[in-house]
């Protein structure tokens, strides 16, 4: 990890997102939950070179201290999602999993099931136009943009 930047704390992450919108909250979530995906094909990625192509001793032990590194950073990033979810119903809300297939992708099983919509949108048979999800997140740019706010707010 760069010695210039470090990440925000727990508690300072937990008290940060009390100001956040619910939909910014998902939205917040959907973006930690991409960057776990990518530290795990990362690590996959990782894994098969050392595997396949590392022949060096020290560039293993290097190469294995990043995917030991990745895990860390995955762990922490799970613990925001717990952090979101926890503010979500200390408001009183219910935690709804904005995309079920996102969890299946971690595991490695990145078909989608056939009833679930991709992109926020589904074709039903015969259908001519596609049905939008009743995703919180889809909402976050056209509440801001309507209401005129900057772009000013806490950065996570």
């Amino acid at each position: 990890m760069s010695s210039e930047s470090l990440p925000i704390a727990p508690a300072a992450f937990a008290e940060a997102i009390k100001e956040l919108t619910l939909p910014v909250l998902y939205a917040k979530v959907s973006e930690i939950r991409n960057s776990i995906a990518h530290l795990h094909r990362s690590n996959q990625e990782l894994r098969a070179f050392i595997t396949e192509s590392c022949e060096s001793d020290a560039d293993k032990r290097e190469l294995e201290s990043y995917i030991v590194e990745n895990e860390g950073v995955a762990v922490s990033m799970t613990e925001r999602i717990d952090l979101l979810k926890a503010e979500v119903e200390s408001r009183g809300q219910q935690w709804i999993e904005l995309d079920e297939n996102e969890k299946g992708e971690q595991n490695g099983d990145s078909t989608p099931p056939p009833s679930q919509a991709v992109n926020g949108a589904a074709e039903e048979s015969g259908a001519t136009e596609p049905r939008v999800s009743s995703n919180p997140a889809s909402a976050e740019n056209s509440g801001d943009a309507q209401a005129g706010q900057d772009e000013e707010g806490v950065y996570l």
